[in-house]
């Protein structure tokens, strides 16, 4: 068992070592760049009413010449006043528009978000197509940096989510997103784009027309993860690059509670599941090493067990260094004892909320 067991730390450090190769390569900073198209912001929001207006708010303060910028708010199907909240910007701010969604699905394979981001994308006009949520603040500079990464041959340029980790609760969900997107910015670093979130995420409106828009991707409840692997295989422009640089960041907000936590959790987990991948092989060795950490006593000498536990945090606190240092999230090493046994927690969970029901709740809808 002690060789299993060993055999599985050895192959998640060296999947981890190479992933840091590639987080190290996209922390290399590019120079200014003289590409300022016309672009496209897309936000989608349901029932956002307590987080819209400063999202809005952010969005008017971005360092980019305010004539090339269309932000479109798009209210799918909200029940409270984030409609009537959106109304009041776009009535002053002709760089903001509207669009409400009235129908559930306009295609067999467009539902819930992606319905909302397939219409809005009818009616925008920009080269380069932005998306956030409804619960970020976006960088002052996030557009300006992120066209920085851009050349001829790049079709997606994706950025971190961060959230600020004050408080246990809030310190390990920070601690979870910087690890998730830093093995989808490592991955990326290596030629091996696994996924990005859409809340921070961007693509070239040619490429996004070439593979047939959302209407050709088949459906998932994290349409980013496929519309990303989907430029990368069908595109001309099938570059992705995914930088670890601090202008390109945004702040999003975490869950509030247990129960929203794991239905996040859920619906990404079922998301990756929808096209083997190199996140897949990661998520596999993530929940083996979930196991060992919270059986492990059980079955291996004391000092084979803390050897693997030790072993695997002092791994995961370099790998995350490089993140850590450029967004000076440093509380989160002090978090990571906890992480592990959060994280060894939660996709065990996961894992059994799958095999019980694969429906996923969004909103308040099932899909």
């Amino acid at each position: 068992m002690e060789i299993t067991v060993n055999l599985i730390l050895g192959v998640y450090l060296l999947m981890h070592f190479i992933m840091l190769i590639g987080l190290l390569i996209n922390s290399r900073k590019v120079h200014r760049s003289e590409f300022e198209p016309k672009v496209s912001i897309i936000i989608c929001a349901k029932d956002e009413e307590s987080s819209i207006e400063d999202c809005i708010k952010s969005l008017l303060a971005l360092n980019y010449p305010s004539e090339k910028i269309e932000a479109i708010l798009v209210n799918d199907r909200s029940t409270d006043r984030t409609e009537e909240i959106m109304l009041v910007y776009t009535a002053k701010h002709t760089s903001l528009k509207y669009l409400k969604i009235t129908d559930e699905h306009t295609h067999a394979k467009l539902k819930g978000k992606t319905n909302a981001l397939a219409q809005a994308l009818k009616m925008a006009t920009g080269e380069v197509i932005f998306t956030t949520d409804a619960d970020i603040e976006v960088n002052p500079n996030w557009l300006r940096r992120m066209l920085d990464y851009y050349d001829e041959k790049t079709g997606v340029a994706a950025g971190y989510s961060v959230i600020l980790p004050n408080g246990i609760f809030n310190g390990l969900q920070s601690a979870d997103w910087l690890y998730l997107l830093s093995v989808a910015s490592g991955g990326d670093g290596v030629g091996v784009p696994i996924s990005c979130v859409g809340n921070n995420m961007s693509y070239r409106r040619s490429a996004y027309d070439e593979i047939g828009g959302y209407e050709k991707i088949k459906f998932s409840i994290t349409e980013d993860f496929l519309l990303l692997q989907k430029i990368h295989k069908d595109s001309s422009t099938k570059r992705t690059v995914f930088p670890v640089d601090n202008e390109t960041k945004n702040i999003t907000l975490p869950c509030l509670n247990l129960t929203q936590l794991l239905r996040q959790k859920k619906r990404w987990a079922l998301g990756g599941m929808g096209e083997f991948n190199f996140g897949i092989v990661v998520g596999v060795l993530s929940w083996l090493c979930g196991a060992v950490i919270l059986s492990g006593w059980a079955f291996l000498p004391i000092g084979s067990w803390l050897f693997f536990v030790i072993v695997k945090m002092l791994f995961d606190c370099i790998f995350l260094f490089p993140a850590i240092k450029e967004f000076r999230l440093y509380r989160v090493l002090l978090l990571m004892p906890l992480y592990e046994v959060y994280f060894a927690v939660y996709v065990i969970i996961t894992s059994l909320l799958i095999a019980v029901d694969r429906k996923v709740i969004w909103k308040n809808q099932k899909i």
